[in-house]
């Protein structure tokens, strides 16, 4: 094709035809602009598809880790709260006039755990870091996911802090007063280590516990317990913290529905 044009405008040059050798010249011009243009529109169109692939699988891991979070959440959130139920009950023990009876050990043993849950967040903080979000076309959205990664790390600070300032001391407080278990469970633990066909799973020289445990020492007297303000100041810590904790996984778990209603949307 470029011969062909060539011999045509040298043609025209031996012909002496300026005139048409201009026209013939800004056609040719033209055609190479059109060109051009066609092929950085081509070009235009592959980067866009590929910027939609892009926010594509961007939104998909999103979603996923959201879906993650989520499921998670609403588990360690109910465990929380069973833990909150039971200092809770424990508590308001301390207001009746009769003293518990051993039913009272598994709402004392209950609360005596905890755990921190981070929400699946990487996908989300690693956009931001990396600058990533900006191949998300929706500058809300981008808004959105930055105001999610904020609020998660904003709530998981003042859970911690829950956890230093109440949780902990609230399981200082109730160490001093022995092992919480029942007469029931006591008494099942020296029958099982003094059976003759028991086997011990441990050597006992470097134990705290001995493999034949004859009785359980500073057993817990229930009357005394619910008579110390130390007993009682502790599972109210115990509660402050763990109820504390499931309101703000709460705030998070709602915030996740909220982002992942809002990715859903985009997507379809």
């Amino acid at each position: 094709m470029i011969k062909f044009f060539h011999k045509v405008r040298q043609n025209m040059i031996k012909e002496n035809k300026v005139s048409k050798y201009l026209l013939y010249a800004i056609g040719e011009i033209v055609l190479v602009m059109i060109g051009i243009l066609l092929a950085l529109q081509v070009n235009e169109w592959n980067n866009e598809r590929n910027r939609n692939k892009a926010e594509a699988v961007i939104l998909e891991q999103l979603k996923a880790d959201l879906k993650k979070s989520q499921t998670e959440l609403i588990e360690f959130n109910e465990m929380l709260e069973t833990m909150a139920k039971a200092s809770a009950i424990v508590c308001h023990a301390f207001y009746k006039k009769d003293t518990p009876n051993d039913s009272i050990f598994k709402y004392m043993t209950m609360p005596l755990g905890t755990a921190i849950y981070s929400p699946t967040i990487g996908t989300a903080r690693s956009l931001i870091n990396s600058g990533n979000i900006a191949l998300l076309k929706s500058e809300k959205l981008k808004n959105d996911i930055t105001s999610y990664v904020e609020e998660v790390e904003y709530k998981l600070k003042d859970i911690s802090r829950y956890e230093e300032t109440y949780y902990r001391n609230g399981i200082l407080l109730i160490s001093d007063f022995g092992i919480l278990k029942s007469k029931a469970t006591i008494d099942s633990l020296i029958e099982e280590t003094t059976s003759p066909s028991y086997k011990p799973s441990r050597d006992d020289e470097l134990s705290v516990e001995p493999n034949v445990i004859e009785k359980i020492p500073f057993e817990t007297d229930l009357q005394q317990l619910f008579q110390e303000i130390n007993v009682y100041t502790s599972y109210k810590f115990l509660l402050i913290a763990h109820r504390n904790s499931a309101r703000k996984y709460t705030d998070i778990l709602n915030s996740t529905n909220e982002l992942l209603e809002k990715l859903e949307t985009v997507s379809n």
